[in-house]
């Protein structure tokens, strides 16, 4: 039987994306004051709004692929560039589509925009940068490294194709998960692209969290800080702080195995950082699934494979990270 294998938002968490074992998306929005005709038969490819608002109320579900093979990866692209759609299939295959959504109370629909071959490695994650001139797409792989991909035509974005790659130096490596830093990036004082790649390698029982910062000037990514200590297993997921600290820091949470670190890079620059620390370990009884911080970046949420969700914070008092056992 068919099972969502995976999911991911746009940046007004109004709109979503899920991918099942059997190579479809489902593309859900939530709509405000919008009815449904009774009479009204919702076709595959398309969707009718509901009755509430409260819901998501409008369903789409598309074939990703011919063969039906699972999507395992998917990605939703800010609202800006007007909600693209990524998927990477088993067998290392990158689809575009795009979302027309039409007005309150009628039909919208998924259609596809290209595709692109991610290289021979297998993907572990895939990412929308956050809403800038040209949109990217990141991919990490099993051979260590993260591709990025743009579409030739920005207007059309048919035709996608490899615009960058960064390789780590230490060979043997996976590129386990990734994350763009989402909000303020083009404002003071990081004002700069910059993304988490998550990286194991298994050989060495090695596992780290790298940060790139993009030097426009050499068109470049270059590692500015990595952390490794405490790290047991890979890092499976990761999320960027939405909001800088009073001391213009950036905070980092990683889900390793059973422990979420909390990190705060200081002095952030395309070539390094004043100083890189680890904030608190979270610990819980199991694998973590999914890390996100909240919109003022005071409290951050994980879901574990216990089906409980968990909300963290650290104390005013000794800064000490705790969980919010009545929240």
């Amino acid at each position: 039987m068919p099972f969502a294998s995976a999911v991911a938002y746009d940046d007004t968490r109004t709109a979503c994306v899920t991918a099942t074992s059997s190579g479809d998306l489902i593309f859900r929005e939530r709509v405000a004051k919008a009815s449904r005709d009774p009479d009204e038969t919702v076709q595959k490819g398309q969707f009718a709004p509901s009755a509430s608002a409260s819901e998501w109320s409008r369903e789409c579900t598309v074939s990703a692929n011919e063969d039906g093979l699972a999507i395992m990866h998917v990605a939703l692209s800010d609202v800006a560039h007007g909600r693209v759609i990524a998927a990477a299939a088993e067998n290392g295959e990158i689809t575009f589509w795009r979302v027309y959504s039409a007005s309150s109370g009628g039909s919208s629909s998924v259609e596809q925009l290209g595709q692109s071959a991610s290289g021979m490695s297998k993907i572990q994650s895939i990412a929308f940068a956050p809403a800038s001139d040209v949109l990217t797409l990141a991919v990490a792989q099993d051979d260590g490294s993260v591709r990025f991909y743009e579409p030739r035509e920005r207007l059309t974005a048919t035709v996608w194709e490899e615009v960058d790659v960064y390789e780590s130096a230490r060979p043997g490596g996976k590129a386990t998960s990734i994350a763009w830093r989402r909000s303020s990036e083009m404002t003071n004082p990081v004002n700069f692209p910059i993304i988490a790649v998550g990286t194991s390698w298994p050989e060495e029982a090695r596992h780290s969290v790298s940060v790139l910062a993009y030097d426009a000037k050499y068109r470049r990514w270059n590692l500015v800080a990595e952390m490794s200590s405490g790290l047991a297993t890979n890092v499976q997921n990761m999320s960027w702080s939405a909001m800088t600290t009073a001391r213009g820091a950036l905070n980092l949470a990683a889900a390793s195995g059973s422990n979420c670190f909390v990190y705060e890079f200081t002095g952030v620059t395309t070539s390094g950082v004043e100083m890189a620390k680890e904030m608190g370990v979270l610990p819980h009884p199991c694998k973590i699934n999914n890390c996100e911080w909240n919109a003022s970046g005071s409290v951050v949420a994980t879901a574990a494979t216990d089906g409980k969700i968990r909300m963290w914070s650290a104390n005013m008092k000794d800064g000490a990270w705790r969980e919010q056992i009545n929240a």
